[in-house]
């Protein structure tokens, strides 16, 4: 049978109840990290893989990011001292998946059947031991049978080799009452050590946590932040805090949990999760009126402001003194506490050359996982190259923004277009399409992705217009917004460079394009660009050969010269080297400044940048996606307690009422004056039509909810 170090010891199990929340996408990569750094922390028992368990994803219960064996040596590669473990519940789980997680150093088997099905176990709890696993039997929704019947379980499984009992609160609808009656009813039956698993649905998860070991469970199951399925499980941070207070759980770092739970796990969560802070200060009995004091003495000091409230609150529980703070704050500092954990990094990878398709598959699970894990949308953007390819070219570049995570692919044909329109279809939120006609490319590249993709969403873009963006957004941002006579020179005559020398002009600038040298004399006539401009008369535009005296002339002045050939590099030394230190170089095209211009540069100090295409893309991403999503979600018109409203753009008729959305209506913008106009200032008859919009309104918002906000 198994023996505990210490009683109680806590099961760690974020990384497998933890990853109902975000749908089972750990990555075996977060797997290594996050169980390195609990171990790292102190803890002894680590849960790991799918929330169902072994074979889960195989089965149909929902794909993971990893597969059962990438988590197994992801595990067993970061964990040294910890034991590790996994679920298993009969009839999704196989003997051979037990097998191969034996065979991986799996310390530990948690199998899980319905309180009513435990002869299920009994089998499997038979192969667990004579693998020489620790083996929990988990009485899944423990509560539907009564604590005597209870306890008859409990003494049957241990009769099977199970070592320990786990009272298990799937709905978490007990409270600690029903917890010490099912767990004294199995100690009467049994000398079985018990477990414990809670939720808090009933914010009870922590009480019949504590309650289930002063009951003498000797394991208890806690995440970080809560973080578990439903409304989460019992916290490890504060477990820690309370168990500490009452003598145990010395051998955890504390601070060292709270500073994972808050870095790795709380940014999985949204708003929920614990404070740190919290949890300090309630360790503590540290009064939150003084957390700016405090944490003024911990900057000036270089100390955790944790340390420094415990400290404080050890000789004074009332009042911050600057006295005491001053003291205990050199008193910290000359210990010099190390705080910052040294968590190894870790990559699961098999090390051999990808072809096209598996690495589009890894990118696409990559985006996914991510996605999910940060509450954002996951998108693939499709450029066309602007030379033939064999195969689509996969990026390893994953891009990151407020509501997106990107990935991109290169491609130049038909047949690269539809076979990844196949690969990709469902398994992205958004695929962002580039439309511009090359030379290279897919005839109809819209149409064939509107024809193809049924539940991947398709937005289309122009690469051209965002490539003059992208340069034009870097130019405003690096002369901080104010262009207004500042001197910028274009090398490079062509439709793009002459429609991003316009957008400069138009911001005031003094814009002055270099043709190639070897371009045609014949420069066509900025009079039909300036026809293009809202203000073209005003706009200061020049094209200038680039080895003539005004060339020269116009390099020296320069604040911003962007490098953009239409052929061949050509823009080399003989350029740069009339430049200015403070003169910024950007290479709009990659790769079109020559070797000895960039020397030259570099040696005159001048600060080379080449264009970042991700700012511009990721931003016409979101605009292009949230324009779907007003146009699908808000336009419309419809009726509300029989007054007609409009939303999202909507013309209506004079006295319609205009809310902010058809389909999840919140607040009323005004009135129709039907022109297209708003009028805010209501007649009475409007008035009490708005009323009458607003409670229909408040009545929706507040209705019964029919289908519930998340999964249990």
């Amino acid at each position: 049978m198994a023996t505990f170090e210490q009683v109680p010891e806590i099961l760690e199990v974020t990384l497998r109840d933890g990853s109902y929340l975000i749908d089972f996408q750990f990555t075996a990569e977060d797997t290594a990290t996050i169980a390195a750094a609990l171990e790292t922390v102190g803890f002894r028992w680590i849960e790991i893989g799918h929330g169902l368990g072994l074979n889960a994803s195989q089965s149909g219960r929902g794909m993971a990011a990893a597969t059962d064996e990438e988590y197994m040596e992801a595990a067993s590669q970061a964990l040294t001292r910890a034991k590790w473990g996994m679920f298993f519940i009969p009839g999704i789980g196989r003997e051979g998946d037990i097998r191969v997680a034996a065979n991986h150093g799996m310390s530990f088997l948690r199998i899980g059947t319905n309180v009513t099905e435990a002869t299920l176990a009994e089998p499997y709890i038979a192969l667990a031991k004579e693998l020489g696993l620790i083996v929990s039997y988990n009485a899944m929704k423990s509560y539907a049978v009564s604590p005597a019947e209870f306890g008859a379980v409990v003494a049957k499984v241990h009769r099977w080799g199970a070592d320990i009992a786990c009272l298990v609160d799937s709905a978490g609808s007990m409270d600690p009452d029903s917890v010490a009656a099912y767990l004294r009813a199995a100690r009467a039956e049994s000398a079985s050590p018990l477990g414990y698993h809670g939720h808090d649905n009933l914010s009870l998860a922590m009480a019949n946590t504590l309650r289930a070991i002063e009951e003498g469970a000797v394991l208890v199951d806690s995440s970080l932040q809560g973080m578990g399925r439903s409304a989460g499980n019992t916290v490890t941070e504060v477990l820690v805090a309370i168990l500490q207070r009452r003598g145990a759980m010395a051998h955890i770092d504390l601070n060292a949990a709270m500073d994972v739970g808050q870095g790795l796990i709380q940014p999985l969560l949204g708003k929920r999760g614990v404070d740190p802070m919290a949890v300090t200060g309630g360790l503590a009995k540290f009064h939150s009126s003084f957390t700016g004091k405090v944490q003024g003495y911990a900057r000036k000091h270089q100390i955790d402001v944790r340390d420094l409230i415990v400290r404080l609150c050890q000789e004074d529980q009332v009042s911050a003194p600057d006295e005491v703070l001053e003291r205990l704050s050199h008193e910290l500092a000359s210990l010099k506490m190390p705080r910052v954990l040294s968590i190894p990094a870790f990559r699961v990878e098999s090390g051999t050359e990808k072809t096209s398709a598996e690495a589009l598959d890894v990118l696409l699970k990559e985006l996914r996982a991510r996605a999910v894990k940060a509450g954002k949308f996951s998108a693939l953007n499709v450029v066309t190259g602007e030379k033939p390819l064999d195969d689509f070219l996969v990026s390893g570049n994953i891009h990151s923004t407020q509501s997106h995570v990107v990935g991109s692919v290169t491609l130049t044909s038909d047949q690269h277009l539809n076979t990844l329109l196949h690969a990709v279809d469902g398994r992205t939120d958004v695929l962002l399409l580039d439309v511009d006609r090359k030379p290279f490319g897919p005839t109809k590249p819209a149409e064939t992705a509107e024809a193809t993709l049924k539940k991947t969403v398709l937005l289309t873009y122009l690469d051209s217009r965002v490539w003059v963006e992208a340069v034009e957004d870097q130019v405003v941002r690096l002369l901080h917004e104010a262009l207004n006579d500042s001197e910028i020179v274009i090398a490079g005559d062509h439709p793009r460079s002459r429609f991003l020398a316009m957008r400069f002009a138009e911001r005031g600038a003094r814009v002055a394009l270099l043709p190639d040298p070897d371009q045609t004399r014949n420069t066509p006539s900025l009079d039909n660009l300036r026809s293009l401009s809202l203000d073209g008369s005003e706009l200061k535009l020049s094209v200038m050969t680039a080895e003539s005296g005004a060339g020269f002339a116009a390099l020296g002045r320069a604040s911003v010269v962007i490098v953009w050939p239409s052929g061949t590099p050509w823009f080399g030394e003989r350029f740069t080297k009339r430049l200015l230190r403070t003169t910024y170089v950007v290479d709009a095209g990659i790769g079109t400044i020559l070797p000895d211009g960039i020397a030259e540069a570099q040696r005159r100090g001048c600060l080379l940048l080449r264009v970042n295409i991700w700012p511009a893309l990721t931003g016409s991403l979101s605009a292009a996606h949230e324009s779907l999503m007003e146009t699908r979600e808000a336009l419309g018109w419809e009726t509300l307690d029989g007054v007609p409203v409009v939303a999202g753009g909507a013309m209506g008729k004079d006295g319609d009422v205009i809310v902010d959305s058809v389909h999840h209506p919140t607040r009323v913008i005004g009135v129709c004056d039907g022109q297209g106009g708003v009028r805010f200032r209501y007649r009475e008859q409007e008035a009490e039509r708005v009323r009458r919009v607003q409670t229909e309104i408040n009545r929706l918002r507040v209705a019964p909810q029919l289908t519930g906000t998340s999964a249990s």
